[in-house]
């Protein structure tokens, strides 16, 4: 479904690599954590998936296939076809994504609309629709709210709502918990397992925390520093890693009870 073949990504005015020999092959409905600490490059590989590196980012070397189809070589209106539709990104704080003046309902319909050619009262029930499966109850009222007037974990779940409203085939979920206190970010993880189970959504999701990449990844990806240090199943990553690195970040993982809770 997705095959990153040995991708390297340089930023324009930087000699050195952001991104070195970065390989993934992954199959309709499989999650694939990608973890690390700040700057070795986790976001930089769902960018270069999605066709949206800042900064003048461009992938140098190797390929990114979706469905067969090398993504490297589309057009403008290619990627607006596929954005939203097949690939879509839920973002570390999806709130700050909305527009704070316009109602929740009045930026979901014009979404709907951009990739749909369906009636304003069509879009409107279909959003309402996904976010009371989102488990948002009393959808009329959140379409008719502003931002401001829901909670973090609500803003994210729109998000959510918005990004799965075309069923995409690949979700990139770029720290899609860690603005949210510990009960809502469980809540969050849930549902993104739910869509997984009744879309056959493939999930690539970046995140700090090893917990939650160990509980929903399939196969775990360690980066440091651009690379990629180690990989594997949850088990090899989690209980056998042979990488010093991996080690150190396990060990970095709060211990209750003498347990650590992974």
């Amino acid at each position: 479904m997705l095959k990153i073949q040995d991708i390297t990504v340089k930023y324009a005015g930087n000699p050195n690599p952001t991104i070195e020999h970065f390989n993934l092959d992954m199959k309709q409905g499989e999650i694939c954590s990608i973890v690390g600490e700040s700057g070795s490059g986790k976001t930089t590989v769902i960018r270069a998936v999605l066709g949206s590196l800042p900064g003048g980012g461009k992938v140098t070397e190797g390929d990114i296939l979706f469905e067969g189809n090398s993504l490297l070589g589309y057009t403008k209106q290619q990627w607006r076809d596929l954005r939203g539709s097949k690939i879509s990104m839920i973002f570390q704080d999806s709130g700050a994504m909305i527009n704070p003046i316009r109602r929740i309902g009045s930026q979901y319909v014009e979404y709907i609309r951009t990739h749909e050619d369906i009636s304003k009262k069509d879009a409107w029930d279909k959003g309402r629709e996904m976010l009371e499966r989102m488990r948002l109850p009393a959808g009329d009222n959140i379409m008719k709210s502003y931002p401001f007037q829901l909670s973090g974990g609500m803003r994210q779940r729109v998000g959510i709502a918005m990004a799965m409203t075309f069923q995409p085939k690949l979700l990139l979920a770029d720290e899609p918990t860690s603005a949210l206190d510990v009960t809502t970010q469980a809540q969050i993880v849930r549902q993104m397992m739910d869509l997984r189970d009744e879309f056959g959504t493939s999930i690539i999701i970046v995140t700090h925390n090893i917990g939650v990449a160990g509980y929903m990844g399939d196969k775990l990806i360690v980066m440091k520093n651009g690379k990629v240090v180690d990989e594997g199943d949850r088990e090899k990553v989690l209980y056998n890693a042979d990488d010093p690195y991996t080690q150190y970040l396990m060990k970095a993982v709060p211990a209750v009870g003498g347990e650590r809770y992974v």
